[in-house]
């Protein structure tokens, strides 16, 4: 069992694995070892565990075996979702497979990844890929994929996971909206041209067959920033931004109004749809604004704030202290875990949040003390943060 779990966690490929005549125990330690930390590897690798089966092979598999993959990999932290598949983006999930043609029953496990010390081997010329050409969709790798593409080839339970992960405000949200609407038009772009008998370039062929559930996935998205708005989901930009576009909207109806009366047209449904612009308007500006708060923002402030007390040390004249240099040596350490958290909680479409929106440091105190900080500010522990708005 441990040199399987050795084996796991120096694979680069997708790799497939017989469990066959493992007890709970065995499955537990196993999970444990390969996949509770991050696998080194510069993309996602995905590992199938074959689990159970039919009347020829039921007798090599305990019936619970799924169970104890299943709760293994839970106790790790993992999720459950059976439209998991092998890009980045679904780093920590596992999903079950009962392949009716083989009359075989699979885990299949997709780790998290550590890509940025698997670049670092790689630039110190250890072990490099096998050279195999990589999985792509319309010419791009799976983890290169834009969002409205990757939201486009997934299935709408992950899809909906995604949108919950990568876009928690109503800004990414809408601009996610507008991608995957992009991707419906694009979609509806290639079917007209082979009803007109115009073929596909391959790599289009390829994206067209890849979408599934495009109009539902819109639908969706629609819905859930129509909740965002009425159910007070925005902040106080975002409510501005929204008044804003909403009422140009309004006034522009009220011209078309104006036009089809004029020519002695029915104006019932605009004069409907401007009364529906108006209520809106009216709740947005009643909306008392959220404001965004993560888990990680405290340890980000806290971390951003080390580094400012050791840019002080650094820049002063003044003899450095051992307690200082000791705090300068921790610096490699808090800079790469500022960047982790930030590129963790980074998520989709960051460059549309409103900059008021934006994680801020707070202003510096007005006190007469120089270089460092309080020792409190050097304890770099996750801190609570608040609930996030969302």
């Amino acid at each position: 069992m441990a040199g399987l779990a050795k084996s796991i966690r120096a694979a680069l490929d997708h790799e497939d694995h017989d469990l066959s005549g493992y007890g709970e125990a065995q499955i537990h330690d196993l999970m444990l070892a390969a996949f509770k930390e991050p696998l080194v590897a510069p993309d996602m690798v995905g590992f199938r565990f074959t689990v159970g089966g039919g009347k020829k092979v039921r007798q090599k598999y305990g019936e619970e075996m799924p169970k104890y993959c299943r709760e293994a990999l839970r106790s790790i932290g993992f999720e459950e979702d059976r439209g998991a598949c092998a890009v980045m983006a679904c780093q920590g999930f596992f999903k079950y497979q009962h392949d009716t043609d083989k009359d075989l029953k699979f885990i299949h496990v997709f780790p998290r990844i550590d890509t940025e010390a698997a670049a670092a081997s790689a630039a110190a010329g250890e072990a490099e890929d096998d050279g195999d050409e990589p999985l792509t969709v319309a010419g791009m790798r799976l983890e290169e994929l834009p969002p409205g593409h990757l939201c486009m080839i997934v299935t709408t339970d992950t899809f909906l996971k995604l949108v919950a992960r990568q876009c928690p405000s109503f800004s990414q949200r809408k601009a996610l909206l507008k991608a995957v609407k992009d991707m419906a038009a694009k979609m509806s772009g290639f079917e007209e041209r082979m009803t007109n008998a115009q073929s596909l370039t391959p790599a289009e062929d390829d994206l067209y067959n890849s979408a599934q559930d495009l109009p539902e996935k819109v639908a969706e998205l629609a819905k859930q920033l129509e909740g965002m708005m009425s159910g007070g989901h925005l902040t106080k930009t975002e409510i501005e931004i929204m008044v804003k576009e909403l009422t140009e909207k309004q006034g522009q109806m009220e011209e078309m109004i104006a036009k089809q009366a004029e020519a002695g047209k029915k104006t019932t449904k605009m004069e409907e749809g401007r009364e529906q612009l108006r209520a809106k308007i009216k709740g947005l500006k009643e909306a008392t604004p959220v404001v965004h708060r993560r888990k990680e923002d405290r340890e980000i402030l806290t971390l951003r704030k080390q580094l400012r007390d050791l840019k002080a040390i650094e820049e002063s004249k003044t003899l450095v202290s051992l307690e200082d240099m000791k705090k300068l040596n921790a610096k490699p350490l808090i800079t790469a875990r500022l960047k982790e958290l930030e590129e963790a909680t980074a998520g989709w479409f960051n460059e549309v949040i409103p900059d008021a929106d934006r994680l801020k440091d707070p202003p510096p105190k007005k006190t007469g003390g120089g270089g460092g900080g309080g020792s409190s500010s050097w304890q770099t522990t996750s801190g609570g943060g608040g609930k996030s708005g969302e």
